[in-house]
Protein backbone atom coordinates (compact mmCIF):
# COMPACT_ATOMS: atom_id res chain seq x y z
CA UNK A 1 0.00 0.00 0.00
CA UNK A 2 2.77 2.40 1.00
CA UNK A 3 4.82 1.45 -2.08
CA UNK A 4 1.95 2.33 -4.45
CA UNK A 5 1.46 5.71 -2.81
CA UNK A 6 5.19 6.42 -3.03
CA UNK A 7 5.42 5.86 -6.77
CA UNK A 8 2.04 7.30 -7.77
CA UNK A 9 3.31 10.91 -8.31
CA UNK A 10 6.16 9.66 -10.51
CA UNK A 11 3.75 7.56 -12.56
CA UNK A 12 1.42 10.52 -13.05
CA UNK A 13 4.36 12.66 -14.20
CA UNK A 14 5.43 10.04 -16.73
CA UNK A 15 1.89 9.84 -18.12
CA UNK A 16 1.68 13.64 -18.47
CA UNK A 17 5.04 13.75 -20.25
CA UNK A 18 3.93 10.99 -22.61
CA UNK A 19 0.72 12.85 -23.44
CA UNK A 20 2.63 16.07 -24.10
CA UNK A 21 5.14 14.24 -26.30
CA UNK A 22 2.30 12.61 -28.28
CA UNK A 23 0.66 16.00 -28.82
CA UNK A 24 3.89 17.47 -30.23
CA UNK A 25 4.61 14.46 -32.44
CA UNK A 26 1.05 14.61 -33.75
CA UNK A 27 2.00 17.77 -35.65
CA UNK A 28 3.36 16.73 -39.04
CA UNK A 29 6.78 17.76 -40.32
CA UNK A 30 6.29 20.23 -43.16
CA UNK A 31 9.76 21.53 -44.02
CA UNK A 32 13.13 22.78 -42.78
CA UNK A 33 15.00 25.98 -42.08
CA UNK A 34 17.74 26.34 -44.71
CA UNK A 35 19.54 29.39 -43.31
CA UNK A 36 19.13 31.55 -40.24
CA UNK A 37 20.56 34.54 -38.47
CA UNK A 38 20.12 34.94 -34.71
CA UNK A 39 17.74 35.75 -33.14
CA UNK A 40 15.31 33.28 -34.82
CA UNK A 41 13.20 30.72 -33.02
CA UNK A 42 10.40 28.23 -33.55
CA UNK A 43 7.62 28.15 -30.97
CA UNK A 44 5.00 25.46 -30.43
CA UNK A 45 2.80 25.75 -27.38
CA UNK A 46 4.98 26.44 -24.35
CA UNK A 47 8.11 25.08 -26.03
CA UNK A 48 10.58 27.03 -28.16
CA UNK A 49 13.91 26.33 -29.83
CA UNK A 50 16.49 28.37 -31.68
CA UNK A 51 16.36 27.82 -35.44
CA UNK A 52 19.48 26.80 -37.31
CA UNK A 53 20.10 25.36 -40.79
CA UNK A 54 18.48 21.93 -40.94
CA UNK A 55 15.99 22.52 -38.11
CA UNK A 56 12.74 20.71 -38.91
CA UNK A 57 9.51 22.70 -39.12
CA UNK A 58 6.06 21.49 -38.10
CA UNK A 59 2.47 22.45 -38.79
CA UNK A 60 1.09 24.91 -36.23
CA UNK A 61 4.59 26.18 -35.38
CA UNK A 62 5.26 29.92 -34.99
CA UNK A 63 8.51 31.36 -36.35
CA UNK A 64 9.74 34.56 -34.66
CA UNK A 65 12.78 36.75 -35.28
CA UNK A 66 14.47 39.53 -33.32
CA UNK A 67 15.78 42.90 -34.48
CA UNK A 68 18.48 41.41 -36.71
CA UNK A 69 17.13 37.87 -36.98
CA UNK A 70 16.25 36.13 -40.21
CA UNK A 71 15.06 32.68 -41.26
CA UNK A 72 14.79 31.16 -44.71
CA UNK A 73 12.30 28.29 -44.75
CA UNK A 74 11.57 25.65 -47.39
CA UNK A 75 8.41 23.54 -47.17
CA UNK A 76 7.95 20.04 -48.59
CA UNK A 77 6.34 21.33 -51.80
CA UNK A 78 9.29 23.71 -52.37
CA UNK A 79 7.43 26.74 -51.07
CA UNK A 80 10.07 29.26 -49.96
CA UNK A 81 9.46 31.77 -47.17
CA UNK A 82 12.05 34.32 -46.08
CA UNK A 83 11.22 35.81 -42.68
CA UNK A 84 12.93 39.14 -42.06
CA UNK A 85 13.81 40.89 -38.79
CA UNK A 86 11.20 41.69 -36.12
CA UNK A 87 8.72 39.29 -37.70
CA UNK A 88 6.28 36.59 -36.67
CA UNK A 89 4.47 34.00 -38.79
CA UNK A 90 2.37 30.96 -37.91
CA UNK A 91 2.78 27.91 -40.16
CA UNK A 92 -0.92 27.34 -39.81
CA UNK A 93 -1.80 24.57 -42.25
CA UNK A 94 0.05 22.40 -44.74
CA UNK A 95 -1.55 19.68 -46.86
CA UNK A 96 0.63 18.33 -49.67
CA UNK A 97 -1.24 16.94 -52.68
CA UNK A 98 1.38 15.87 -55.23
CA UNK A 99 -1.06 15.02 -58.01
CA UNK A 100 -4.32 16.92 -57.47
CA UNK A 101 -5.73 20.26 -56.35
CA UNK A 102 -6.68 19.46 -52.77
CA UNK A 103 -3.45 20.76 -51.20
CA UNK A 104 -3.46 23.69 -48.80
CA UNK A 105 -0.73 26.01 -47.53
CA UNK A 106 -1.99 28.63 -45.07
CA UNK A 107 0.32 31.03 -43.23
CA UNK A 108 -0.61 33.71 -40.68
CA UNK A 109 1.80 36.67 -40.85
CA UNK A 110 1.24 38.68 -37.67
CA UNK A 111 3.95 41.32 -38.15
CA UNK A 112 7.15 41.98 -40.03
CA UNK A 113 8.64 41.51 -43.49
CA UNK A 114 8.39 38.45 -45.74
CA UNK A 115 9.29 37.15 -49.19
CA UNK A 116 6.96 34.34 -50.26
CA UNK A 117 7.57 32.06 -53.26
CA UNK A 118 4.88 29.48 -54.03
CA UNK A 119 5.78 25.82 -54.45
CA UNK A 120 4.75 23.05 -56.83
CA UNK A 121 1.08 22.69 -55.86
CA UNK A 122 -1.98 24.12 -57.58
CA UNK A 123 -2.07 27.93 -57.24
CA UNK A 124 -5.32 27.74 -55.30
CA UNK A 125 -3.47 26.03 -52.45
CA UNK A 126 -1.64 29.14 -51.24
CA UNK A 127 -2.90 31.74 -48.79
CA UNK A 128 -1.06 34.25 -46.62
CA UNK A 129 -3.23 35.92 -43.98
CA UNK A 130 -2.45 39.16 -42.14
CA UNK A 131 -4.43 41.08 -39.50
CA UNK A 132 -5.64 43.38 -42.31
CA UNK A 133 -6.71 40.86 -44.95
CA UNK A 134 -5.80 37.76 -46.94
CA UNK A 135 -3.35 37.31 -49.81
CA UNK A 136 -3.90 34.70 -52.52
CA UNK A 137 -0.79 33.88 -54.56
CA UNK A 138 -0.79 32.26 -58.02
CA UNK A 139 2.56 30.66 -58.87
CA UNK A 140 4.26 33.82 -57.81
CA UNK A 141 6.90 35.64 -55.79
CA UNK A 142 5.60 38.40 -53.52
CA UNK A 143 7.00 40.69 -50.85
CA UNK A 144 4.86 41.54 -47.84
CA UNK A 145 5.30 44.06 -45.02
CA UNK A 146 2.85 43.91 -42.09
CA UNK A 147 2.53 46.58 -39.39
CA UNK A 148 2.13 45.11 -35.91
CA UNK A 149 -1.35 45.51 -34.45
CA UNK A 150 -1.39 48.38 -31.98
CA UNK A 151 1.64 50.19 -33.43
CA UNK A 152 0.69 53.84 -33.91
CA UNK A 153 3.16 54.65 -36.68
CA UNK A 154 1.98 53.50 -40.10
CA UNK A 155 4.01 52.38 -43.10
CA UNK A 156 4.55 54.19 -46.39
CA UNK A 157 3.84 52.41 -49.71
CA UNK A 158 7.58 51.64 -49.93
CA UNK A 159 7.22 49.40 -46.87
CA UNK A 160 9.07 51.74 -44.47
CA UNK A 161 7.96 54.11 -41.73
CA UNK A 162 7.83 57.80 -42.73
CA UNK A 163 11.07 59.77 -42.71
CA UNK A 164 11.43 62.67 -40.32
CA UNK A 165 9.65 65.71 -41.73
CA UNK A 166 8.48 63.79 -44.79
CA UNK A 167 5.02 62.22 -44.37
CA UNK A 168 3.93 59.20 -46.40
CA UNK A 169 1.91 59.80 -49.56
CA UNK A 170 -0.44 57.19 -48.09
CA UNK A 171 -0.63 55.56 -44.67
CA UNK A 172 -0.49 51.77 -44.86
CA UNK A 173 -1.02 48.93 -42.42
CA UNK A 174 0.15 46.31 -44.91
CA UNK A 175 2.05 46.58 -48.18
CA UNK A 176 2.30 43.89 -50.86
CA UNK A 177 4.55 43.93 -53.94
CA UNK A 178 4.39 41.46 -56.83
CA UNK A 179 7.95 40.55 -57.78
CA UNK A 180 7.29 38.06 -60.57
CA UNK A 181 4.89 35.36 -61.69
CA UNK A 182 1.23 34.88 -62.53
CA UNK A 183 -0.17 37.41 -60.09
CA UNK A 184 -1.77 37.74 -56.69
CA UNK A 185 -4.87 39.19 -55.05
CA UNK A 186 -5.44 40.77 -51.66
CA UNK A 187 -8.84 40.88 -49.96
CA UNK A 188 -9.13 43.27 -47.02
CA UNK A 189 -11.06 42.57 -43.83
CA UNK A 190 -13.67 45.04 -45.12
CA UNK A 191 -14.19 42.93 -48.26
CA UNK A 192 -12.34 45.09 -50.79
CA UNK A 193 -10.20 43.23 -53.32
CA UNK A 194 -7.01 44.27 -55.10
CA UNK A 195 -5.39 42.51 -58.04
CA UNK A 196 -1.64 42.52 -58.64
CA UNK A 197 -1.16 41.42 -62.24
CA UNK A 198 2.19 42.87 -63.36
CA UNK A 199 5.64 42.68 -61.78
CA UNK A 200 6.32 45.72 -59.56
CA UNK A 201 2.62 46.26 -58.80
CA UNK A 202 2.24 47.40 -55.18
CA UNK A 203 -0.87 47.67 -53.02
CA UNK A 204 -1.14 49.58 -49.75
CA UNK A 205 -3.91 48.72 -47.28
CA UNK A 206 -4.91 51.86 -45.37
CA UNK A 207 -6.28 52.03 -41.80
CA UNK A 208 -9.80 52.50 -43.19
CA UNK A 209 -9.45 49.34 -45.30
CA UNK A 210 -9.06 51.20 -48.59
CA UNK A 211 -6.54 50.11 -51.22
CA UNK A 212 -3.92 52.39 -52.79
CA UNK A 213 -2.21 51.13 -55.96
CA UNK A 214 1.37 52.12 -56.80
CA UNK A 215 4.36 50.60 -58.60
CA UNK A 216 7.97 50.11 -57.52
CA UNK A 217 10.93 48.56 -59.26
CA UNK A 218 12.70 48.40 -55.89
CA UNK A 219 12.19 45.86 -53.13
CA UNK A 220 10.00 46.88 -50.20
CA UNK A 221 12.04 44.61 -47.92
CA UNK A 222 14.65 46.60 -46.01
CA UNK A 223 16.41 43.45 -44.80
CA UNK A 224 17.29 42.49 -48.38
CA UNK A 225 19.07 45.80 -48.88
CA UNK A 226 21.08 45.27 -45.69
CA UNK A 227 22.69 42.12 -47.15
CA UNK A 228 24.16 43.94 -50.15
CA UNK A 229 27.82 44.97 -50.06
CA UNK A 230 28.34 48.70 -50.75
CA UNK A 231 30.33 49.30 -53.93
CA UNK A 232 31.13 52.99 -53.47
CA UNK A 233 34.30 54.05 -51.62
CA UNK A 234 34.18 55.75 -48.24
CA UNK A 235 33.86 59.55 -48.38
CA UNK A 236 36.83 61.76 -47.44
CA UNK A 237 37.37 61.93 -43.69
CA UNK A 238 36.59 58.31 -43.03
CA UNK A 239 33.67 55.91 -43.46
CA UNK A 240 30.09 56.93 -42.91
CA UNK A 241 28.91 55.99 -39.39
CA UNK A 242 26.94 52.76 -39.30
CA UNK A 243 23.23 53.26 -38.53
CA UNK A 244 21.51 51.30 -35.76
CA UNK A 245 21.57 47.58 -36.52
CA UNK A 246 17.81 47.28 -36.34
CA UNK A 247 17.49 49.51 -39.42
CA UNK A 248 17.41 46.17 -41.26
CA UNK A 249 13.81 46.13 -40.04
CA UNK A 250 11.17 48.68 -41.09
CA UNK A 251 10.27 48.95 -37.40
CA UNK A 252 13.65 50.28 -36.22
CA UNK A 253 13.36 53.05 -33.65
Amino acid sequence: MYSCQKFAPALILLVLLAVQSSAVSAESRIGTATSTRPDAEGVMGAKSQALSPGTELYANETVRTGNVGRADLVLLDNTNLSVGPTSEVLLDKFVYDRTGSSGSVVLQATRGVFRFVTGSQDHRAYQLNTPYGSLGVRGTTVEVVVKPKGQKEHLCPNGRPPESGKPCEAECEAVVRLVEGKGANYTTTTGKRAELTNPNDVVCITPSGDIVHTTSAESILAFEESTQTPSSPSPPGGPTPTPCVSRSSPFCR
